[in-house]
């Protein structure tokens, strides 16, 4: 949709959503229902030649047993991890609770090879499918495959391009104090058949080096990132950790697509709640609830509107294993549905939950 007037442009785009999800235990003799309505509103204004404005509303209206059987989770959905704070809560009863965020709001100036942006904005630094330890500022939870878009974070960047695949970036998030903040840059650039990328800069309470790439083997892509953190507090008396990612993926003949990704998690911390550190962002020093991680995956066009999907993520040292599978259907040009499970198995899981079997139905209209 796009609307126009005498001095600038506007573009509106959305989606409504509607996730079911079934949580039952191996023996299905406890089964739980929640349900979530989804909206999203995206916004994108051409205010002149060089500047353009974006906000983008997220709102979620959510009930089931989670809102039932949860102490505190309206100050949960309340509390906005940014340095401002722009997530409320309309209502909240025993049995549903609606709340809004807004994950956009930038202000942007393109110039020739510059570009500044301003406010609330997605800085995406990471090269590899899972996991990315270069990605200092948008870290994201894999298995919360509901939020594609990603959370934004309230920084100032600056990016000049000197050529379709080189730049330099500095980006600044705003902290309430230097151990809140993040101060990083980025050089990207290419060699040979890859896209190469260097990192370095303060990250929280720590320094960090780090490089990642993507490129070709053969016909197999292959990817990776590497970060090393450094505390900042005793420089020279503590000791950091790396934490790595690399991944291939490669295209069968036959049009099968195959994924396959491993993590090195030096920074892991077995103090973490297992399904909390899988659902929400974690640090880019901390990637995991193991010190390892793997990843396979396979997808295949079943039909031109149906497309099937086949996951696998554990742990060489602890024991974890997801099996995620998922059919996706183009319903029609707008509608989409989408059958996805998590079935989560391992000792790690045994007491962290009495539903390890999740399965969800989503129907998604964008407009």
């Amino acid at each position: 949709m796009k609307a126009q007037q005498s001095s600038f442009d506007l573009d509106i785009n959305g989606y409504v959503k509607e996730l079911g999800q079934i949580s039952t235990n191996n023996a299905f003799s406890d089964i739980r229902y929640d349900n979530i309505l989804h909206h999203r509103l995206e916004t994108e204004w051409d205010l002149s030649t060089h500047f353009e404005f974006r906000a983008d509303l997220r709102s979620r209206l959510l009930n089931g047993y989670t809102v039932n059987n949860t102490p505190g989770l309206e100050q949960f959905y309340e509390n906005d991890a940014n340095y401002f704070d722009l997530s409320w809560v309309w209502f909240a009863t025993d049995q549903s609770l609606m709340h809004s965020n807004i994950d956009r709001l930038h202000l942007s100036y393109i110039n020739g090879p510059w570009e500044i942006h301003a406010g609330r904005q997605r800085i995406n630094w990471g090269r590899t499918y899972v996991w990315n330890p270069n990605d200092l500022f948008n870290n994201y939870a894999f298995l919360d495959f509901d939020y594609e878009e990603r959370p934004g974070v309230d920084a100032l960047s600056l990016q000049y391009n000197w050529s379709y695949a080189s730049s330099i970036e500095v980006g600044y998030r705003l902290g309430d104090s230097w151990e809140e903040s993040i101060v990083s840059g980025i050089i990207r650039t290419n060699w040979e058949n890859y896209d190469i990328q260097f990192t370095a800069g303060h990250y929280l309470d720590k320094t960090t080096l780090g490089t990642g790439w993507a490129g070709y083997i053969g016909d197999a892509g292959f990817k990776g990132e590497i970060s090393y953190f450094h505390p900042e507090d005793q420089f020279f008396e503590d000791t950091g950790h790396f934490t790595a990612t690399t991944g291939f993926d490669y295209m069968l003949s036959n049009g099968l697509y195959l994924q396959g990704e491993l993590l090195y998690n030096g920074g892991y911390n077995s103090k973490g709640r297992p399904l909390s550190t899988l659902v929400r962002p974690p640090s880019a020093d901390n990637l995991f609830i193991a010190k390892t991680g793997f990843f396979l995956n396979g997808s295949y066009q079943l039909h031109p509107l149906v497309s099937g999907n086949l996951g696998f993520m554990g742990s060489f040292d602890r024991s974890i294993f997801i099996t995620i599978p998922q059919v996706s259907i183009s319903v029609t040009d707008d509608i989409d549905l989408l059958l996805l499970s998590q079935l989560l198995k391992g000792s790690v899981f045994k007491n962290a939950t009495d539903a390890a079997n999740l399965f969800y139905f989503r129907l998604k209209w964008s407009y």
